[in-house]
């Protein structure tokens, strides 16, 4: 055997052993020692329910139980810590190394005397006419710069503010991401369809795009090359305005408004806190004539945020994290009483009320639909407010909606218009 093929066959074996050890090593725990298993498998930063396998769509996707597994294999957020520290202690050696490597560069540049440059004719410097000394140019810094930073996805920011940089949301700050004519006239093509099949039935329907934390809070955001203002997003809403039928929504202007008066999101989470998803439901009811409110009526205090989701993309523990971020605590309308809603965060979501609304309103978006919940179900009678990815088991509810709403945040735009198509194969049959 020679040492090539010996190499190989160690690295396989380790790489056996780490996808074996947390399963065996994770079932012998939870067996002898049931405590140290919870405290070393339980997430508390995921602030979600754990991912179920949707048997029903198992043959076309198998997403669902990929996600399951992820979301149960024991000891996954210890190993990120472990793997986050040993990345760190390589990170900071790998630093001293390459000072002193340019130190002793520096150092050898500095020994190695070279000769004067005396000019063409090479003449010696006479005393008294030697060259004037220049002071060096003073260097201009520009105390608005703040360099990019990203770890694990995730902008290190301005004051410490966290913003995701992957799934699409960059591209949208920067406007590198336009989308082409034939998309446009596509999504626009498609609304118009879903428009009219909810008019000839009756019903209401919008699309609702919530806007990036980054088209937020820009202030906080590195500086880096923002290739156009007119981005992706302005784009399409001025396209859908002028050309489709169907009611589009971008709150951005309401939640910069807000934004001057109270945090509107979340510090080290992608999402909008309860101010602002109060905000962008009111924008919301501003398209539908629904009643609105003053959202400062409704604050009674303030609360941990308690949502430090993009701490654990960086695959940093709780006990690690300084809870900074605050929130307002926001009762709204009191006196409506809602049954059913036990979690907001449920994936699909049946509730009625007293409210205002006698209508039946069937809501289907991402996790930016959690913080609007509160006050959806206070507003409309009867309600069903599902995550787009269990629109399979709402087929009922669509039919039967008098209104519709379709969301999806900025960085996942395209998502809206997947659920329209879909919401027209559930009309159309």
């Amino acid at each position: 055997m020679n040492l090539k093929n010996l190499k190989n066959k160690i690295f396989i074996l380790i790489f056996l052993g780490v996808l074996v050890f947390p399963w065996v090593g994770g079932g012998a725990l939870r067996i002898f020692a049931p405590s140290t298993f919870k405290r070393l498998s339980v997430v508390e930063t995921e602030k979600r329910e754990m991912q179920q396998i949707e048997w029903a769509n198992l043959l076309n996707t198998g997403e669902s139980m990929s996600g399951f597994i992820d979301d149960r294999i024991p000891f996954r957020y210890t190993m990120i810590s472990w793997y986050k520290e040993l990345n760190d202690i390589v990170d900071a050696k790998y630093q001293q190394v390459a000072i002193a490597v340019g130190q002793r560069l520096y150092s050898a540049q500095v020994d190695n005397k070279q000769e004067v440059d005396r000019g063409q004719t090479n003449k010696p410097i006479v005393p008294g006419e030697e060259a004037p000394i220049t002071e060096p140019e003073e260097q201009v810094v520009d105390d608005n710069y703040f360099p990019l930073h990203v770890y694990q996805d995730v902008i290190i920011a301005r004051d410490g503010w966290l913003f995701l940089y992957g799934e699409n949301e960059i591209e949208c700050y920067q406007g590198t991401n336009l989308l082409d004519e034939d998309t446009i006239n596509h999504y626009i093509s498609i609304s118009n369809r879903l428009k009219s099949i909810c008019d000839a039935q009756g019903k209401q329907v919008y699309i609702y795009i919530a806007p990036n934390k980054s088209s937020v809070y820009p202030q906080y955001m590195p500086s880096v090359e923002r290739v156009t203002d007119f981005r992706r997003i302005q784009r399409l809403y001025e396209r859908m305005q002028n050309e489709s039928s169907m009611p589009f929504i971008y709150p951005l202007l309401e939640e910069l408004q807000a934004s001057s008066q109270s945090q509107v999101y979340y510090k080290y989470d992608t999402h909008w806190n309860h101010m602002g998803g109060l905000f962008g439901t009111n924008a919301l009811y501003a398209s539908m004539g629904v009643e609105q409110t003053d959202p400062f009526q409704w604050v009674t205090g303030t609360e941990d945020a308690e949502k430090y989701e993009l701490y654990t993309y960086m695959g940093i523990p709780d006990s690690m994290v300084t809870h900074d971020d605050v929130e307002a605590v926001v009762d709204y309308r009191p006196d409506v009483a809602v049954d059913g809603l036990t979690n907001p965060e449920k994936m699909i979501i049946h509730t009625t009320s007293n409210g205002a609304n006698q209508k039946k309103l069937c809501f289907i978006g991402d996790s930016f639909r959690v913080n609007m919940v509160p006050y959806l179900t206070k507003d409309f009678t009867q309600c069903t407010i599902a995550h787009r990815d269990y629109m399979s088991d709402i087929h009922a509810d669509i039919k039967n909606a008098d209104v519709i709403v379709i969301e999806a945040v900025e960085r996942y735009d395209y998502e809206a218009f997947n659920t329209v198509q879909r919401v027209i194969n559930v009309l159309s049959n």
